[in-house]
């Protein structure tokens, strides 16, 4: 088997050189096909200008079979005074020849470039006209010129199209559809699978949606996208050369190998959807696209995509809140990719969703076109650090993320500030990324001050209820540390009552406790914490009913826990608390963020 590959690379490879070196060698081909595929396409203008006019071309296509090299090739409107052909500056229009894969033979000016070719060829011609040639029923006549001087002539029939080619008619006629191929633009969707490289892979950007249809049984081994006119644009599924990427998915089936091409069988009625990563010109709506599909028996389909306008995918879909809050405590980020603080607080992003599937990047961005923070490792963005309702830190140690999630979800989101968010002139929005490559979006509001954290540190009104965190009132006494104020010592002398006294567990806990409060529900029936300074009542915290305090001097207190912890808090009652312990939650500060509640049980 080795052999005889090497024989025919061997023997293709002598024909080569003979052919070059003995142009009088070269055998000519012979015409297998020529026909008429219709006038949906716009490559060049009238005459010798190489250029879309927005006036629809002709399309023919010649299969040749044989062994040579072409130099030129000619078109006659049989009957009539036009011709065309790819000599410039003479008295005969231009024409554009492209190959089989959709590459251009001809140059810029027109002119063609010679061919070799090794027993079949396709060649595609579009040619431009006044309506002199296409205004009735004719014949048209291709004539193929060959390196060694010899030619091949072959004849096809086109209805008459009198509207089709007249310049003032041309934007008013419904071009003929293509019975092989049907291709769609449906503008930006609501997906992120391509960047703007040859990586499938998504860069948090939605993408173009392109859907194509046809009938037939095949294999499809390539896809392209191309510009007719406007913006110059092209996207593939070949890998190596360079060309945005192209996805492709039938019936929600990546077909992409690692590389990003593809080659899959289709059997009958065939719809692809195809996402490419917008270069600015789809989202700007004023260029026009063709879609090729290239099948490894040498059939190419080609059809310029109709633009339809289609319904937006709703951008708050999935996402019901995105509150920016001013920091006090948290410090996971920093001016990096990496997951650790850098001293000072972050910004937190209080997120609540509904989602089904596969969380795979959380990304803010702002519409300054700069700011952006995200959670994907290698691409220079600042990170975003996002936090459960437990307080659990879910970023890989390279910062990415992949979350499962099923119903409804909140996060936290956590970031370094880059100078805009304190300035306050930014707007932003949080998108998240699910596996499918589907995108949910929402504007991020900030919180009015006050709102969710007071001036005096008092706990947000976002805190996460968690069972993790139980509290048990137990009654006066039989301790008595403080008196019914803040003290800005504990070493200061108590009043005549034993202190209410609440069991404190923490179950499978792991961090360092920053701060714990006891506030009532109402806001207003009473507050104590181990905040100094803040004209809150004080806490003291013990190891054991009988003593042994751990609070400091200050009424400050911090202790890193983990697994089981149990504390014992005292506080000086003020007359509501002992009457009604469930009408008062506490609230569990940690150094990382986390703000953990309950309601206190009596």
């Amino acid at each position: 088997m080795k052999f005889g590959m090497k024989a025919a690379y061997l023997l293709f490879a002598a024909f080569v050189v003979v052919l070059f070196v003995n142009p009088a060698f070269a055998a000519m081909g012979e015409i297998q096909s020529f026909t008429f595929k219709g006038t949906e396409t716009d490559l060049l203008g009238m005459k010798e200008t190489f250029k879309p006019d927005g006036k629809p071309d002709a399309h023919f296509v010649v299969s040749l079979k044989g062994v040579g090299a072409i130099t030129g090739v000619e078109l006659k409107a049989i009957g009539t005074d036009r011709a065309w052909d790819t000599n410039p500056g003479n008295e005969k229009w231009g024409m554009i020849v492209r190959d089989g894969k959709g590459e251009d033979i001809t140059t810029a000016s027109g002119s063609f470039s010679t061919k070799p070719f090794f027993a079949f060829l396709t060649l595609h011609l579009y040619v431009a006209d006044d309506g002199t040639a296409f205004s009735e029923k004719r014949e048209y006549e291709v004539s193929v010129s060959f390196m060694d001087g010899s030619d091949v002539t072959a004849k096809t029939t086109v209805p008459g199209m009198p509207d089709i080619f007249k310049p003032e008619e041309a934007e008013k006629v419904e071009l003929p559809e293509s019975e092989e191929l049907s291709a769609v633009l449906l503008g930006i969707g609501d997906k992120d699978v391509v960047g703007k490289s040859e990586k499938i892979k998504g860069d948090g950007v939605r993408d173009a949606h392109f859907k194509t249809r046809f009938n037939t049984v095949s294999v499809v081994e390539e896809i392209s996208i191309r510009n007719v006119d406007g913006t110059s644009s092209t996207w593939d599924t070949v890998p190596g050369n360079g060309t945005w990427a192209i996805a492709v998915y039938t019936d929600g089936k990546l077909r992409n190998r690692e590389d990003g091409s593809v080659k899959f069988a289709v059997e009958g009625d065939t719809t692809l959807d195809l996402w490419v990563a917008d270069n600015g010109s789809i989202a700007a709506g004023a260029t026009r696209y063709e879609v090729i599909v290239k099948f490894n028996d040498g059939t190419v389909l080609r059809k310029v995509a109709e633009r339809q306008e289609v319904a937006k995918t709703a951008v708050d879909k999935g996402i019901l809140s995105a509150v920016l809050i001013e920091p006090t405590r948290g410090d996971l980020t920093s001016r990096s990719e990496a997951l650790r603080g850098d001293g000072k607080p972050d910004w937190k992003i209080a997120l609540e969703m509904v989602a089904e599937g596969r969380i795979i990047n959380f990304i803010v961005r702002g519409n300054d076109g700069a700011s952006e923070w995200d959670t994907i490792p290698g691409n220079g963005k600042w990170l975003v650090a996002v936090m459960d309702s437990l307080g659990n830190v879910l970023n890989e140690s390279n910062g990415s993320i992949s979350l499962n999630v099923s119903g409804k979800k909140e996060f936290d989101l956590w970031l370094t500030d880059n100078g805009t968010i304190t300035e306050g002139d930014v707007k932003y929005k949080v998108l998240v990324v699910m596996s499918d490559g589907s995108i949910l979006e929402k504007d991020v509001v900030r919180a009015k001050e006050g709102k969710e954290v007071s001036k005096a540190g008092m706990p947000s009104d976002r805190a996460q209820v968690s069972d993790k965190i139980r509290a048990t009132y137990r009654g006066k006494g039989p301790m008595n540390y403080l008196k019914k104020a803040e003290v800005s010592s504990l070493l200061a002398s108590a009043d005549a009552n034993p202190d209410a006294h609440v069991l404190l567990k923490l179950i499978n806990i792991k961090g360092t406790i920053e701060s714990i409060t006891v506030k009532a529900k109402d806001g207003k029936s009473g507050t104590w914490d181990t905040i100094p300074g803040n004209g809150v009542w004080n806490i003291v915290v013990t190891r054991a009913a009988s003593g042994g305090i751990l609070s400091n001097t200050d009424g400050s207190f911090n202790m890193e826990v983990e697994g089981d912890t149990e504390l014992h808090l005292w506080l000086a009652d003020n007359g509501n608390f002992g009457v009604a312990p469930e009408k008062f939650e506490v609230y569990v500060a940690f150094e990382d963020g986390r703000l953990l509640k309950n309601t206190i049980r009596k």
